[in-house]
């Protein structure tokens, strides 16, 4: 791997690093007063909303780069089979990172530690970094980067990922930072996985490269 693999992929982690002290910190004192606000400005029809994306959201997420896999394999066509294996092994690996630090931070969720915050939504293991958010992310950066890469999957993906990110923390499952950890996740995961098919499988015409 090149210096600037190692360089990026150290500054992900040390922010990730930031985020998790962050987390744990006063600050989701502040967190927790905004959720509460939010909470208390939604509609039944708006919870509604906000619980459909987030209990269906995988199936897009997954769903998407698996007809890009089932198609590639059927027609051969290889670069659409390896970008898609990135963005699925991306997702599994930025979950296997958010699992493991849910279960060495052990922060609770906002409804667990704050009266005022209902709980609209199933809620796994631990808060931090969102499950949710770190899947998603996944999907729409693949989407954006790798999948189609045109200006119109830039407009449908960017808006999908902010969603599903409000989503959470409206259902009073995750605070802001929790969200932006997940992100960060997505990003590390996405990073390391493309790189490792760089050097192992290298690409066949990507739409854009993520290479540095």
């Amino acid at each position: 791997m090149k210096r600037n693999f190692w360089l990026i992929t150290g500054a992900l982690i040390i922010l990730l690093a930031a985020l998790c002290i962050l987390r744990v910190s006063p600050f989701k004192l502040y967190e927790q007063d905004i959720i509460a606000s939010l909470q208390s400005q939604q509609s039944p029809t708006s919870i509604t909303f906000f619980q459909i994306i987030s209990d269906y959201g995988k199936y897009i997420n997954i769903g998407i780069p698996a007809i890009f896999l089932i198609i590639g394999l059927w027609l051969k066509k290889k670069n659409y089979t390896r970008n898609a294996l990135i963005v699925l092994l991306a997702m599994a690996f930025s979950g296997i990172i958010a699992q493991s630090i849910k279960r060495t931070v052990k922060e609770p969720r906002p409804y667990e530690v704050d009266s005022r915050i209902t709980q609209y939504s199933v809620g796994g293991s631990n808060s931090f970094p969102s499950g949710h958010t770190a899947e998603t992310s996944v999907a729409a950066l693949g989407f954006m980067i790798l999948l189609f890469g045109t200006p119109r999957s830039r407009a449908a993906s960017i808006p999908w990922m902010i969603i599903m990110m409000m989503s959470r923390i409206v259902l009073g499952v995750h605070n802001f930072t929790d969200i932006i950890g997940g992100f960060v996740t997505a990003c590390l995961g996405l990073y390391v996985v493309y790189n490792l098919f760089e050097k192992y499988a290298p690409g066949y015409k990507d739409p854009v490269s993520l290479k540095i």
